[in-house]
């Protein structure tokens, strides 16, 4: 019985993905975000217009370039944030909209007075894989 239940609930949830996938500004949750990234690289850029991108290996590594350098770390879904951290960069845990079927939108996540995380109010970056056409609305003049 359980052997048959389980195509049924993956295959509702992969639905649930899909349908999900078009709707505008809406926030990920920690399976989404790995089914989204693993194994992808990220073209971006930050709020003051640099332009960066990454990738996402399915082991949990990750290679980060901008027109500063590059960098090498780790990747990783905790609970329903993004985290990343860096060799030499500093890196941080992040609440993640998705924008459309290829943007992702990522908001710092920073500690309510309780201890609870919540969305820092500012966007940090947007993203979007780059073996798609991107569905943000500023897509950059440039690539990285």
């Amino acid at each position: 019985m359980i052997m048959r239940i389980v195509p049924v609930v993956l295959a509702a949830l992969l639905l649930m993905q899909s349908g999900m996938a078009g709707a505008g500004n809406r926030h990920m949750v920690g399976f989404e975000i790995r089914m989204a990234f693993d194994g992808i690289t990220l073209d971006g850029v930050y709020r003051d217009g640099l332009f960066f991108s990454e990738t996402y290996f399915e082991d949990g590594l990750i290679r980060y370039h901008d027109v500063q350098g590059a960098d090498s770390g780790e990747w990783m879904v905790e609970d329903d944030t993004f985290c990343t951290f860096y060799e030499r960069l500093s890196g941080a845990c992040f609440f993640v909209e998705r924008d459309g079927d290829n943007c992702f939108t990522f908001f710092v996540a920073v500690p309510d007075d309780d201890g609870t995380l919540r969305p820092e109010t500012e966007w940090t970056s947007r993203g979007w894989n780059r073996e798609m056409d991107s569905t943000c609305s500023e897509a950059p003049a440039a690539e990285v």
